[in-house]
């Protein structure tokens, strides 16, 4: 199966990346194609990636975004 996984960045001072780094793990979802079936579902997914890669940016220090999620 596929995964989605959105992970935070190393610091700019941290740019390799390495097995041990203790980043933060946004998103981890295992997608089937039956997800992508139809325009519903599938925005669905990208929506919860955009918010993963939002939370990631934030996470790694490089601003805020105020994306109104409750």
């Amino acid at each position: 199966m596929a995964r989605i996984l959105v992970v935070a960045d190393s610091p700019p001072a941290r740019i390799q990346r390495r097995a041990d780094l203790d980043a933060p793990v946004l998103m981890d979802e295992e997608v089937k194609p039956e997800h992508l079936a139809d325009e519903h579902t599938s925005q669905q997914i990208i929506e919860r990636m955009a918010w993963a890669v939002l939370d990631a940016q934030e996470a790694t220090g490089r601003g805020s975004h105020g994306r109104g999620r409750q």
